[in-house]
């Protein structure tokens, strides 16, 4: 099956463009709709411009190159700066190596773009970077941790803004377009004012990598999006709204659940928020493990999160998305809070002028009360020690993952210093952050000695970590640095949500017919993460990987022992035997899942025996075989785009990938909260 492969040599598409239509490889027959669509001639579309505009588009390639040598040589005192000029180039690159030319204008933007970089070029080689302190619109971009690309997003600075102190920022989530690339996002945030105009803040206008629906990399590109805009204009982290429509109301009600504290109020309007419902799935016709795994995105099992801090939802009153916002005033009212829900008469998937007005007085009054910093009551839900602490309150353990568990708290002031009352459900350890010294805690009913820990944090965890176990006051090294814990969570897709890199294979592996797998895994991998993550994957030879790489990034291998050094290395710490005749799943002496050798290839992600966890930090992931594991089938609906694998599969080759798969799963599952497969 042939996957479609961008242009890695910039400079050799750019010959190719001028003049002629790129071609590409075809998409997967199975896709229902490809992300970004087939793009058309840009031949033909030059044919329709006027003589100026269609000379300016022949001097693209021309021009791209030359912008790109001269940003190479320039030396910055801020390489933040750098970013926000490369981000032009990276758009018109993108666009070049997709062949994401839809109409006449898709021409003009990769002129403009290539004018906005020409222009910030030329302000720093004259020492200046005056944008930076411009209003209104505000295109510009930041070079993402997670994969070193540059990724756009946007501001619009009002008039008059007093920069004296730090300011209110209202993030505001777009909804799907399958067109809107980075070239077109970057003109949008030059050109359309946002959707919400604050006079007193800041709005931010974040890419989200594309359409994802703000899940995985694209949540967390909202937070460097944020952290970004900090460097341009002075934030108030306590005056931060969440909000967005479409997939950016499913975006600001996923967020905003798993989140909450990074926030003082959340609006979702339309959108998504429940898998089965949303799509109308019989969760008996998926895999067992894949409808588990929609608790990882789903928001009624987090949406308590919400009675933390002010939230409004919006819908067209004739909007078949409207369904989302009622769920959520179904799912906040089973826990005793009337979300207001604003409705707009006669209204299909769009606001009004009325409701918007509505929303945005209550945005307003949620921006000038703020967030607390510390609250005295905390209500906290999670499916997943990914999203694992809110305020004062963090779950290091859970005995069921992918399932809810609740931890409810409160705290007042005492002459002793302090009492905490906790009630928790299916939690087995926890940390109560900010706690002042003499603290007494009673937990599930059972009161604990007086606190006598160094520092503000008091670490918790029930016997043998099981969920009947007796609450005990301990030390954080008393716990098994080997377990599921914040940072170390699984499924496979959390290990791109973090610094990672891929290294491939070194030359022949076991079998001819894993070494085709890999190969062709790698590549749609590489390119699924170009195109519908708008990045480049960060591959790294073997040779070239260093200590430093293992101990910083997650490790994703492609290969089997013979054919890759990494899988030889870290083989004998993972709950996988592989040999030349089989492959054998499983941590006891009798393996959950086996399969020949040269017929079936593990997918797995497993703590790095390379970069082990301490007491103090969980270690990275070593991930096997795969990349993101939702394929080409799933863009169809961003409510689609869900983890499809949990922590290990094994796969049958002898069946063709296809948009849904890599081959035929013979068996997958999740790894125990120690991370073992099936009985020790």
């Amino acid at each position: 099956m042939m996957f479609r492969r961008p242009f890695t040599d910039g400079l050799a598409a750019l010959l190719m463009m001028a003049g002629c239509c790129l071609t590409a490889a075809a998409a997967p027959p199975a896709t229902i709709r490809r992300l970004p669509p087939e793009g058309l001639d840009p031949a033909v579309l030059a044919a329709q411009l006027d003589d100026a505009d269609r000379q300016a588009w022949e001097e693209v390639p021309a021009r791209l190159e030359l912008l790109r040598q001269r940003l190479a040589g320039l030396t910055f005192a801020d390489e933040k700066a750098r970013a926000e000029i490369e981000v032009f180039l990276k758009a018109v690159d993108h666009a070049i190596a997709g062949n994401e030319w839809w109409q006449p204008k898709d021409l003009e933007r990769a002129s403009w773009a290539l004018d906005m970089a020409a222009e910030r070029l030329g302000q720093i080689e004259a020492g200046t970077a005056s944008w930076r302190t411009q209003t209104g619109l505000l295109p510009l971009g930041f070079r993402s941790q997670l994969d070193g690309t540059v990724q756009p997003y946007g501001l619009w600075i009002p008039e008059g803004l007093d920069i004296t102190r730090p300011v209110p920022l209202w993030i505001w989530l777009h909804g799907r377009g399958d067109k809107e690339t980075d070239l077109a996002f970057l003109h949008g945030r030059a050109h359309k004012l946002p959707e919400f105009q604050p006079v007193d803040a800041i709005v931010l206008l974040p890419f989200g990598r594309y359409c994802n629906g703000w899940k995985g990399p694209g949540m967390v590109d909202v937070f460097e999006a944020i952290a970004a805009a900090g460097t341009v204009w002075p934030i108030d982290p306590d005056r931060i709204v969440l909000a967005g429509f479409s997939m950016g109301g499913a975006g600001a009600w996923n967020i905003g659940a798993r989140r909450t504290d990074r926030f003082c109020a959340v609006h979702g309007g339309a959108g998504f928020v429940d898998t089965r419902r949303y799509l109308g799935i019989d969760p008996a016709t998926v895999p067992a493990y894949e409808a588990l795994l929609w608790s990882t995105t789903d928001v009624p099992p987090v949406a308590r999160n919400l009675l933390n801090l002010p939230a409004i939802a919006y819908s067209g009153e004739l909007d078949r998305q409207r369904a989302a916002s009622e769920i959520m005033v179904e799912t906040l009212a089973a826990e005793g809070r009337e979300l207001p829900h604003v409705i707009g008469a006669g209204m299909p998937h769009k606001y009004d002028t009325a409701s918007k007005q509505r929303i945005g007085e209550f945005l307003a009054r949620a921006t000038a009360a703020g967030r607390p910093r510390l609250p005295s009551t905390v209500t906290m839900t999670t499916t997943t020690l990914a999203d694992s602490r809110l305020h004062w309150v963090e779950a290091i353990g859970m005995a069921e993952h992918f399932r809810a568990a609740r931890i409810d708290a409160s705290r007042q002031t005492t002459p002793r210093g302090g009492e905490v009352t906790v009630t928790t459900s299916n939690i087995t350890a926890l940390t109560l952050h900010d706690m002042p010294p003499g603290v007494v805690v009673t937990i599930d009913g059972s009161e604990l000695p007086e606190a006598r820990d160094r520092g503000t944090s008091i670490t918790l965890a029930r016997e043998g970590l099981v969920a009947e176990g007796t609450w005990r006051r301990i030390a954080p090294e008393d716990l098994p640095p080997l377990r599921k814990r914040p940072g170390l969570t699984g499924p496979i897709d959390d290990a791109f949500n973090a610094p990672f890199i891929v290294v491939g294979p070194t030359g022949a592996g076991l079998h001819p017919t894993v070494d085709a797998f890999v190969t062709q895994e790698m590549a749609h991998f590489r390119n699924r993460w170009h195109d519908l993550f708008r990045g480049e994957l960060p591959v790294v030879p073997a040779e070239d990987v260093t200590e430093s790489m293992i101990r910083e990034k997650h490790l994703v291998l492609f290969g089997d022992p013979q054919s890759n050094p990494l899988i030889a290395r870290v083989l004998t710490g993972l709950p996988l035997a592989w040999n030349q005749t089989a492959v054998a799943v499983g941590s006891g002496p009798q393996p959950v899942a086996t399969g020949a050798a040269a017929s079936h290839v593990p997918v797995m992600i497993h703590p790095n025996p390379l970069a082990p966890p301490t007491p103090h930090d969980p270690g990275r992931y070593v991930v096997l075989n795969s990349g993101i594991t939702f394929r080409e089938d799933d863009d169809v609906s961003n409510a689609r785009q869900t983890p499809k694998l949990p922590d290990w599969a094994l796969v049958d080759i002898k069946t063709a990938p296809d948009g849904k798969q890599p081959g035929r799963i013979t068996a997958a599952g999740c790894c125990d909260a120690l991370w073992r497969i099936g009985a020790p």
